[in-house]
């Protein structure tokens, strides 16, 4: 990363090591909202905790803040964070629906391995195959 865009990026916490893949076959925005549900399920960002402003996320991210606030819609719709006219963005305490919160992270995450792999030219027997292969070899640890 060149030193001007890694200016950009300071100061947005757990988003500074984000980077949007052009060649995933995945809307920008959705891989905005995904990075943002991952950190917020995973606790990359604490319930109140106010997140850049949709401007400094398109500044720093080098898109268009309408892809931005596309994905801070779906975000809140879904229930991650809350806009507080001339306050901010903010995460929502989503403990209460932890799990559910994650496996639809999770969920959001397998969609996006899906479509690396057809990018890749595998077919769904290559992935779940794929799969199944790491999956043992994880068990083996």
């Amino acid at each position: 990363m060149n030193a001007q865009k890694k200016d950009k990026k300071d100061n947005l916490g757990p988003l500074e090591q984000f980077e949007l893949d052009y060649g995933s076959g995945l809307p920008v925005w959705i891989q905005v909202k995904n990075r943002l549900a991952y950190l917020i399920a995973s606790g990359g960002y604490a319930p109140d905790e106010r997140l850049p402003t949709v401007r400094a996320l398109a500044v720093a991210l080098d898109i268009s803040y309408n892809t931005v606030n596309r994905a801070y819609m779906d975000l809140e719709r879904d229930g991650y964070i809350s806009t507080r006219q001339g306050r901010g963005t903010f995460v929502l305490d989503i403990a209460n629906k932890t799990t559910s919160a994650m496996s639809d992270v999770v969920g959001l995450l397998a969609d996006e391995m899906i479509q690396a792999g057809i990018n890749a030219g595998m077919n769904d027997t290559d992935i779940i195959k794929m799969v199944k292969k790491r999956l043992s070899a994880r068990s083996r640890l």
